[in-house]
């Protein structure tokens, strides 16, 4: 497999490694390191280190293979996802979930998880709990969100584990309560603001009322930049070819935001089948770039990522107690994958799971170039269609994602001096 591409920024040319997700300027020097005719101590290691260079003996796809391989069935993190609430008060046309109103997590099982959390620290015990809180809306939740916490913070404590937090929510119930209970944790939100006010506010309306969200979530946001805290931000944009147009207004209306800790996050709307072209989206992400924001879009990692659904140890726990793998679709019965049982076991239907971990690559993915540093596509979709082909190729270039990748790298670099 050959793990490297070449692609231009400005005058230069550059090579990307899929593999370390680093990138070199293609220099005289570095053409003659790559040939073997010359070997610069500095420069030799910096690109063995980072895998330009590689001996002859060693088979890089199957190293790929195998990395891909223990990241999956790895038990030094887990990852838990807990819908604290499966009501919302929001109502967006696109939204794909079923919402129950009053469907909160009760205290029964929230002491059912903690018990789960409990047991897993003394069977499978792990370094990292990558906890998400995810609904619905769970922030509608302070009871169980704050009574969850509370029981992990003493968990953690008796059995040496870190937290990292996350909440995917729609940023209407930030408030000083929430930020005080998040400060001793690392915390990542992901809010969605959809565009400028007006067609955010006409997308993410209230169920109740005729008060606008818009200004809801900038002064919540405002509120989580200022805190005194270790918070992080993914500003969600979900747009169409209307939304696209509105998208520079809501970046100069979140200006304040600290870029060091902030991305923007595009995607298309599922339900929108009108062609945005290459030119106009890429035009969204320079524009985006100048305000000195990063953009998540056709992002590449070297941790070697697969869906955070086809990790062994990984689990979303409905406020019922179900158990799910994927939060991509509606959380019923025909969806389910297990119970959470009173003892804080989880009762997996083992063979859904297992056809779920089981789930080979296509043969289009094991060929790409990009396959060490790309997120993949969707399982869940792999799963309910077999033959379905690669959505990130369609339209654009390998070179294309990867200047788009390069550029963020960029901008990061120059927090690094701040």
């Amino acid at each position: 497999m050959c793990i490297h591409i070449l692609t231009n920024i400005g005058d230069n040319e550059i090579v990307y490694n899929t593999v370390s997700n680093r990138f070199i300027e293609l220099t005289s020097d570095v053409k003659r390191e790559f040939s073997g005719e010359q070997e610069n101590n500095n420069l030799t290691s910096y690109l063995r280190y980072n895998n330009f260079i590689v001996d002859d003996d060693e088979d890089e796809t199957e190293k790929i293979t195998n990395l891909f391989l223990e990241r999956r069935f790895s038990t030094k993190v887990y990852r838990l996802i807990l819908n604290t609430s499966m009501d919302c008060n929001l109502k967006c046309w696109y939204c794909y979930e079923s919402h129950q109103k009053g469907a909160l997590m009760a205290q029964e099982m929230v002491n059912k998880v903690l018990k789960h959390l409990e047991t897993k620290c003394i069977y499978m015990p792990f370094e990292r709990l990558e906890l998400t809180f995810f609904g619905g809306e769970p922030m509608m939740n302070y009871m169980a969100v704050s009574s969850l916490l509370t029981g992990i913070k003493k968990l953690s404590k008796k059995h040496g584990f870190k937290i990292g937090l996350g909440f995917v929510t729609n940023g209407t119930f930030i408030n000083q309560r929430y930020i005080e209970l998040l400060k001793p944790f690392q915390t990542n939100f992901q809010i969605t603001i959809d565009g400028d006010k007006d067609s955010h506010n006409a997308i993410r309306k209230f169920k109740i009322g005729r008060r606008e969200s818009y200004g809801l979530i900038l002064k919540g946001l405002k509120m989580l930049n200022d805190a005194d805290a270790d918070f992080y931000y993914t500003i969600r944009v979900n747009y169409d070819d209307k939304v696209i147009d509105n998208v520079e207004t809501l970046i100069r209306d979140i200006s304040f935001m600290n870029r060091k800790r902030t991305r923007i996050s595009l995607h298309k709307v599922w339900q929108c089948n009108a062609e945005i072209s290459k030119e106009k989206l890429f035009g969204v992400v320079n524009m985006i770039n100048r305000y000195r924001f990063r953009v998540d879009l056709y992002a590449l990692s070297s941790k070697f990522h697969c869906c955070y659904a086809d990790l062994y140890n990984q689990a979303v726990i409905n406020y019922d107690g179900n158990v799910y793998k994927c939060t991509a679709r509606d959380f019923d019965e025909k969806n389910s994958c297990g119970k959470l049982s009173f003892s804080g076991q989880i009762y997996w239907d083992v063979e859904v799971v297992k056809k779920r971990l089981g789930l080979e690559l296509p043969e289009y993915c094991r060929k790409c170039v990009l396959l060490p540093s790309c997120n993949g596509i969707c399982s869940q979709n792999l799963l309910e269609n077999a033959s379905m082909k690669c959505p990130y190729l369609k339209d654009i270039t390998k070179e294309d994602i990867v200047t788009l990748n390069i550029k963020q790298q960029l901008i990061a670099k120059t927090y690094e001096k701040v």
